[in-house]
């Protein structure tokens, strides 16, 4: 019976075990009790957790560097490191280097202490961080927490060193102060202090410590005092432009009324971020989706083309927002990665906290702007400073129409996709590719991969029926972006804040491209994953295209995204492109709580003209009202004399020029030679929307191509006809020879005969004629042969005019 009893138990433990180390435990580095580094060394992330066992010193000659992920866990009650030389503790926002408790499971999922969950971390389970001596100290995106314990009772002391920098880290539940600073000046600055017994201690100085940026709230005792132990206080904090968990800022004597975490001693505090955070709504942030934002003169525009968001921004202004205080916009570089502008992203909200004083802001995004302010929202790096989020005709799920771009670099032909083509089409060339696929793929344009959708949405073409191919991502090109942001536990964070959704669906009506019947269309690098069936021949069948409801552009199924949690739903009869100008009573009910009575409906881009300038010349546009866009040759400056128009500048690599419902008539077309000079193109484009079928605008380009000199200019004229481009290269006038009259006296005696040619070597001459004046006074001739017995005396000027085709 004990026999087999003990073979039992010995199975068990021998299948626990096992269990673990191959599946839970990864190998740690021990950091024995006494260690001194005297060189320099490196932690690494792939050797954490390093466990310090006991008190370990950086000695003034050595150097220890910490790479971005490494996770430090200190030996119970006994954990310390001293820093007398280098640290170099400098994480990312993604991989934080963490200072914690060797009972701390949760920060790396290692058992450290092999006692499964027998023992929890809590607050001076290990000493201190002694940032002392003379050396250079830098400790970025960290984490320091469960700190505090032993003699120390703080967890991050800085003794005498002016040298160091603690930025952009999370102090948090410490047994004492999380940081307590004895006369030096070290730099403290977007630091997360909380739940500590006190935040901040500053002693035995009489210098002033500035505190900027940082958050410091729910400590227990004090988020920041000046002491000294010598009784009397000497020392002062410059704690101005910090957030201290309430609106109404720190209490103290002078603050009464402070409801946020209390501050003592000789310390300035006032102003405080979020001090007016009742004054009116959060500050508004507008987002514009892909191809939104353009770049002129080297500074980003929020979408100068269709001007998308220009009705949206003057109903912000007549609700008495006002621009630079609480109304701003976030242009950006669309063709890069939503994750890299979501940093962007966290950079200007924390300029507009700064600004404005307020804790939080509200972000209206629309389409792909509504991704990437997901991205923010649900980053490791997010600052708990966005209080409503809406979304307008977002494509939570992806959207098919991006399918056609990202595997061949193909457009449809409504308005904004038919300019797309112009511009995407401009860019590849200049930028040295050749053609809209290699641009996407080789640049790469990450925003456009980050669009696709991330369900099935492809069906193969059997001839006679269609087979949903099943099982996204095989067989489908891959979106590990909204895969990832799509995660269950990354949505949860979407709770944190109030998120409505505003989705565009013209009920009843199956407008919008949600799937393909595709092809294995061998077609080497293109259409990789299926050919849409017909799509080159829209005249016949639907090529290849399914349809369901939505605004045009996004799916309803994906804008609802029912398992991406929100507020609330809001429904609109609009199309994609118009939402932003149709919800604004919506989304301005949501902020301020007041319903506006009036839309604002001030631009509607139903047709434009496009000016495309292909290197090496740049560009000048002058209308038919002599009104001009474009380079300024005279001066080395720029015209903007076209309402709504929009030109790049010429220092970009992509040189262009729009015009909004441009008048119809004749355009001139200067243009000056730069750099080395050569052969150059200029390509002009109208498109109109058409309002039979807004799927299939109306377009018509010419290309007007030359050589020039450096600093030479030339002129070509096109002409606007409603839907058409109309353009004559012949730019020579015909030639004209008269060889009869002669310039000269004729007495009245004489018969004069009238003889001249004309000649167009390009197109050919269209008309000629000529006629007489004689004092002003146009005469009649009748024939080529003239009497002059029958004429006054006088001069005579005799004129031949002729237009070529």
């Amino acid at each position: 019976m004990k026999t087999r009893r003990g073979i039992l138990t010995l199975s068990f433990l021998f299948f626990g075990t096992f269990f673990c180390a191959v599946f839970f435990v990864r190998a740690a580095t021990s950091v024995p009790d006494g260690t001194h580094i005297t060189k320099k060394i490196e932690w690494k992330k792939e050797n954490s957790p390093y466990l310090v066992m006991g008190q370990i010193h950086v000695d003034s000659g050595g150097e220890l560097a910490i790479e971005p992920g490494t996770v430090v866990k200190m030996e119970y009650q006994f954990g310390k490191i001293n820093i007398f030389g280098k640290l170099t503790a400098v994480g990312t926002e993604k991989d934080k280097i963490i200072f914690t408790s060797i009972r701390d499971d949760d920060s790396d999922g290692q058992d450290s202490n092999s006692d499964g969950k027998t023992t929890a971390p809590a607050q001076g389970d290990w000493q201190d961080l002694n940032l002392s001596g003379s050396k250079e100290i830098k400790v970025k995106y960290a984490k320091i927490t469960y700190g505090g314990g032993g003699d120390a009772d703080d967890a991050i002391v800085i003794n005498s060193n002016d040298n160091v920098s603690v930025t952009r880290s999370e102090i948090k539940n410490n047994r004492y102060a999380g940081i307590k600073i004895v006369n030096s000046l070290p730099k403290i600055e977007e630091n997360v202090i909380t739940r500590n017994y006190s935040g901040i201690y500053f002693a035995d100085s009489s210098r002033i410590l500035s505190l900027k940026n940082n958050s410091i709230f729910e400590n227990m005792n004090y988020g920041a005092s000046v002491l000294n132990s010598n009784g009397y206080l000497t020392g002062k904090i410059d704690a101005r432009d910090n957030w201290w968990g309430d609106a109404s800022g720190p209490k103290h004597p002078s603050n009464p009324d402070g409801k946020g975490n209390q501050v003592s001693g000789n310390i300035l505090f006032d102003p405080w971020l979020g001090k007016n955070v009742n004054d009116g709504p959060d500050p508004a942030i507008i987002i514009p989706g892909i191809m939104g934002s353009w770049e002129k003169d080297g500074a980003w525009q929020i979408d100068p083309i269709f001007h998308t968001y220009d009705n949206l921004r003057s109903a912000f202004l007549a609700a008495d927002y006002k621009d630079g205080e609480n109304y701003f916009e976030f242009p950006y570089e669309w063709r890069n990665s939503n994750v890299l502008n979501a940093k962007l992203l966290r950079n200007k909200i924390r300029n507009i906290k700064r600004d404005t004083g307020r804790p939080k802001v509200d972000i209206v995004a629309h389409s792909m702007g509504g991704l990437l302010a997901r991205e923010y929202i649900e980053s490791d790096y997010y600052e708990d400073d966005v209080d409503q989020l809406i979304t307008i005709g977002t494509p939570h799920l992806g959207a098919p129409k991006t399918y056609i771009k990202w595997e061949a670099g193909e457009f449809f032909s409504d308005i904004f996709e038919t300019a797309g083509k112009y511009f995407f089409k401009h860019e590849a060339k200049e930028n040295g590719y050749d053609s809209i696929f290699h641009y996407l793929r080789g640049r790469p344009m990450a925003s456009v991969r980050e669009l696709l959708p991330v369900y099935d949405y492809l069906w193969d073409d059997n001839g006679t029926d269609y087979d949903l191919r099943a099982g996204y991502p095989a067989n489908y090109p891959r979106n590990e972006f909204l895969e990832n942001l799509n995660d269950a536990e990354k949505v949860k964070l979407l709770k944190n804040v109030e998120f409505t959704k505003i989705i565009g669906n013209p009920i009843g009506q199956r407008t919008t491209i949600s799937g393909y019947n595709v092809i294995d269309a061998n077609m080497g690098e293109l259409w990789e994953h299926g050919y849409p069936h017909g799509f080159e021949i829209p005249v016949i069948g639907d090529q290849g295209l399914r349809k369901s409801e939505g605004d045009r552009t996004v799916p309803l199924f994906s804008a609802e995204s029912i398992y991406i949690p929100s507020s609330k739903n809001i429904y609109l009869k609009s199309n994609h492109n118009d939402l932003p100008t149709d919800a604004q009573k919506e989304i301005l009910e949501i902020l301020t709580g007041k319903r506006p009575v009036k839309k604002i409906d001030e631009w509607k881009i139903d047709d434009i003209l496009i000016g495309l300038v292909f290197s090496p010349v740049d560009i000048q546009i002058e209308s038919p009202s002599g009104e001009k866009i474009g380079k300024n040759f005279e001066t080395g400056g720029t015209y903007d004399e076209i309402e709504g128009a929009f030109y790049t500048g010429f220092e970009t690599n992509s040189e262009f020029i729009t015009i909004p419902n441009p008048e119809n008539g004749d355009y001139k077309i200067v243009t000056q030679g730069t750099g080395e000079g050569g052969s150059y193109g200029i390509e002009i484009a109208k498109i109109e929307e058409n309002s039979d079928d807004p799927d299939n605008a109306k377009e018509s380009s010419v290309m007007i191509e030359g050589n020039t000199q450096p600093g030479e200019q030339q002129e070509a004229e096109v002409e606007v006809v409603d839907d058409q481009i109309l353009y004559n290269p012949d730019r020579t006038p015909p030639v004209i020879s008269i060889s009869s009259p002669a310039k000269m006296d004729y007495t009245n005696d004489k018969i004069l005969d009238i003889s001249y040619t004309v000649e167009d070597s390009e197109s050919g001459v269209e008309s000629e004629s000529w006629q007489v004046e004689k004092d002003g006074q146009r005469l009649v001739w009748p024939g080529k042969s003239v009497d002059l017995s029958l004429e006054h005396l006088g001069e005579y000027i005799f004129t031949v005019s002729a237009e070529d085709k």
